[in-house]
């Protein structure tokens, strides 16, 4: 009970003991008083309207700001606001941050503070609550957010002077007919000159030789698209090191993404995780080579959560791989599964390059993979692709 009602009773059991118009006035005056009070917050609530602007991803360690604008639309003062946002302990040394402040009709007020985040994953802003109180009665009226806003943090990048990137993964133009672009690098014959030919291509000492003009022809290329399919699943990663395990994987899928597309590389990406965002299984990405690709890709990762069970090899079954003849498909797992390599076998036997780069691979798992014609690599423990002899 507060000051004012206790005032209020006491002044009206001396209203009816004792009648008197100045006890009277005094009683209408304090209940007036707190109803004015009590409808003060009320009406006021409905007036106030708030936003809160976060970026959407942030790579880790990356410092953030969060901004938070305050309107209020009432023609009452609002004489103090108790506003509370919660903030996850790994984005945060600081559970809760609180403002008291006032509001003037029509006032907009920013608050700001700012996030860091330090492991990979999708965090959640919020929910922000609000106090309305007045100074005449402390009985507050709570707001608080229906929806919340997502952050994700990003995996970590390894840059890719530090990537030991065997030279068999093909990283370059691939040869192959029928193509728009031809590479100038390859020659393979002359020909006449026809009208209409780029004067730079035209072969001078062949000309001179055989008296009529000749153009060098060149061989057509095409670049290589690779497709990038990360099993994460829980019953692929066993043992004590498992969330270890998985991480890595993460990491060396986002290292090869970003070594390739800053190659111009298209690349794609599928996987068997589950993005808790959309609340189901992460949907796959075409090959593309743009730097907002990538980026989308990153922030896949970055919200991934391993699924209870499944492999990705039935995702690249049940899907279109979406890969050119010659493209290329890596693999990224613990292990070698036996089960696997009839499949990863047909694919190589449809013009694809298989990959398969392993985070605890066994000790005949980088041997068996190449005796079937599949390049087989390990990752390292920071999550960097590595070739084993």
């Amino acid at each position: 009970m507060t000051f004012l009602r206790a005032l209020t009773i006491l002044t009206l059991a001396w209203l009816i003991f004792e009648p008197n118009p100045a006890i009277s006035l005094v009683v209408y005056v304090l209940i007036g008083v707190q109803i004015i009070a009590w409808l003060w917050p009320r009406i006021a609530r409905q007036q106030i309207a708030w936003q809160r602007q976060a970026p959407p991803a942030l790579s880790p360690n990356e410092p953030g700001e969060v901004i938070i604008t305050i309107t209020y639309r009432g023609r009452l003062p609002l004489p103090y606001l108790v506003v509370s946002e919660d903030i996850p302990p790994a984005l945060s040394a600081a559970a809760r941050k609180q403002w008291v402040i006032s509001l003037s009709p029509g006032q907009q007020h920013v608050l700001r503070y700012t996030v860091q985040g330090r492991q990979r994953g999708l965090y959640w802003l919020g929910p922000l609550q609000m106090s309305i109180g007045t100074v005449l009665d402390l009985g507050e009226v709570q707001l608080a957010e229906q929806q919340q806003t997502p952050l994700t943090i990003v995996p970590i990048v390894v840059p890719l002077p530090s990537l030991d990137l065997p030279a068999g993964l093909p990283y370059s133009h691939e040869r192959r007919r029928l193509s728009l672009f031809d590479d100038p690098a390859q020659k393979i014959g002359v020909r006449p000159y026809r009208s209409g030919d780029s004067p730079r291509r035209i072969d001078w000492k062949t000309s001179a030789r055989l008296g009529e003009l000749q153009v060098r022809e060149l061989a057509p290329a095409i670049a290589r698209e690779t497709l990038i399919a990360l099993e994460f699943s829980e019953t692929a990663y066993r043992g004590r090191f498992a969330r270890d395990d998985r991480e890595r994987a993460i990491i060396a899928t986002a290292s090869l993404a970003t070594a390739l597309i800053n190659r111009r590389q298209p690349v794609g990406m599928c996987s068997n995780g589950y993005d808790p965002l959309t609340e189901e299984p992460v949907a796959p990405l075409p090959p593309a080579a743009d730097l907002d690709h990538l980026r989308e890709i990153l922030v896949r990762l970055g919200r991934l959560e391993p699924a209870p069970d499944g492999t990705v090899i039935d995702t690249l079954t049940d899907s279109e791989l979406g890969l050119i003849w010659g493209g290329t498909l890596i693999i990224i797992t613990a292990a070698l599964d036996q089960r696997w390599l009839v499949s990863l076998t047909a694919l190589v036997q449809r013009g694809l390059r298989v990959t398969v780069a392993l985070v605890a691979p066994g000790s005949t798992d980088i041997l068996q993979a190449r005796r079937y014609g599949i390049a087989a690599y390990r990752i390292d423990r920071t999550g960097a692709v590595i070739s084993e002899v």
